[in-house]
C-alpha cells in the first residue's frame, strides 16, 4: 500500500531538530485546527498533550479519533473541542462521558458520529491523499437512512460505476496535525509501537503534520534491530516530544498499566460540572506543566503501575 509523503529530503541537522518540549508542541496547533487523535481505548492516549492544550487555552478545536476516553472529556469540559467526529466515547467499564454529554446539552459542543470502520477509511483516503472512501457496512442503517443523523457532507450513497450496486462513500480527513503516542522514539523520528496500533497507522499519515509523544528516547542502532517494530517510519514525522506517563490515567503497552483509582475519581468528579471544575483547577490549570501534574500524582503511585514483563501491564 502505497501512502503520499510529505517529506522532502530533510537534512540530517533538521531531521535531529525534531525533539521539542511539549509546550512547543501545543503551540503550534491554532485556535480552529483539525486534529487526528490517536490511540483507542485506554490505550496511548495523548492525556499530557490534551493538559497541554487546555494550559494553553486553544479554542474551536475538531477532534477526528475513533475511539477516545478521557481526553476528550478533557478537552469537551475546557472548552478546547468544539467538535468531535468520532466513533464512540465512554470511560469504560465506568460509565458515560459526563463533560461530553453536558456540553453538547448546553449547545457548546457538536458531535458526528461514524462507525469504527467508516472513520478508519476516512484516515485511509486521507493518507492515500484521495477525496472519499467506499464502505459497505453503513449501508441499511440509521446513518445513512435517516436524514436528521446526517448533513449533505457526512456521507453519500450511489450507484457504483462497475456493478450498478449502491455503495456508500465517506468523505477522507487530512486535518491540520496528526497526534500520536507510541512507545519508543529515535532521534530521526522513527517511531515504534507495541501492542495494539489502532488507527494510529492510517491516522499518522493523514494530517498535515505528525506530532510523536514518546515515552522513550532510544538509539537508531536499536530501532534497527526491531524494525517490525517500527510502525511510523522518520520520513512522516515532523515533530517529536519526550515524555513519561504520557498516558496517564490511560495505559501504554508494555510500559504501564491504567490507574484504575485515578480514573474512577476522574469519573465520579465529572458527574457534576462543579466537580469537573475541581478537577480541572487541580490537576490540569493547578499545575504548570506535564511532570507536574506527576508530581501531584505521585511517583510512588505511578511506580506501582510499570508493566511486568513479559506480560506487559
Amino acid at each position: 500500500m502505497i501512502f503520499h509523503l510529505r517529506w522532502s529530503g530533510l537534512t540530517e541537522a533538521e531531521i535531529e531538530d525534531k525533539c521539542i518540549t511539549l509546550a512547543e508542541a501545543a503551540k503550534m496547533v491554532n485556535d480552529g485546527d483539525g486534529l487526528f487523535w490517536g490511540g483507542f481505548g485506554y490505550q496511548r492516549a495523548p492525556i499530557a498533550f490534551a493538559h497541554e492544550l487546555v494550559r494553553q487555552k486553544k479554542r474551536n478545536l475538531t477532534v477526528y479519533t475513533c475511539g477516545s476516553e478521557v481526553d476528550l472529556e478533557i478537552m469537551a469540559g475546557a472548552g478546547v473541542a468544539t467538535r468531535f467526529e468520532i466513533a464512540f466515547s465512554a470511560i469504560e467499564a465506568l460509565g458515560l462521558s459526563n463533560n461530553i454529554r453536558r456540553r453538547v446539552s448546553e449547545g457548546k459542543l457538536e458531535v458526528e458520529d461514524y462507525t469504527n470502520l467508516a472513520m478508519a477509511m476516512r484516515f485511509l483516503g486521507g493518507a492515500l491523499n484521495v477525496p472519499f472512501m467506499p464502505i459497505r457496512s453503513m449501508m441499511g442503517t440509521d446513518m445513512v437512512n435517516l436524514t436528521r443523523y446526517r448533513g449533505d457532507d457526512k456521507l453519500k450513497v450511489i450507484d457504483c460505476p462497475f456493478t450498478g450496486d449502491k455503495i456508500c462513500l465517506v468523505p477522507s480527513l487530512q486535518p491540520d496535525y496528526s497526534i500520536v503516542h507510541v512507545q519508543r522514539v529515535d532521534k530521526l523520528g522513527n517511531a515504534q509501537i507495541d501492542g495494539i496500533v489502532g488507527e494510529d497507522l492510517e491516522g499518522a499519515r493523514c494530517g498535515k503534520k505528525l506530532i510523536i509523544l514518546a515515552e522513550e528516547l532510544i538509539d537508531t542502532a536499536e530501532i534497527k534491530t526491531r524494525p517490525d517494530q517500527t510502525k511510523i517510519p522518520a520520513m512522516y514525522v515532523d515533530h517529536v516530544v519526550i515524555l513519561p506517563y504520557v498516558a496517564h490515567p490511560m495505559m501504554c503497552h508494555d510500559y504501564y498499566d491504567y490507574d484504575l483509582e485515578h480514573l474512577m475519581t476522574f469519573h465520579q468528579m465529572t458527574r457534576t460540572e462543579e466537580g469537573w471544575q475541581e478537577y480541572l483547577d487541580n490537576f490540569i490549570l493547578g499545575v504548570d506543566d506535564h511532570y507536574g501534574y506527576l508530581n501531584l500524582v505521585g511517583w510512588e503511585n505511578l511506580h506501582k503501575l510499570r508493566a511486568t514483563k513479559p506480560w506487559g501491564y
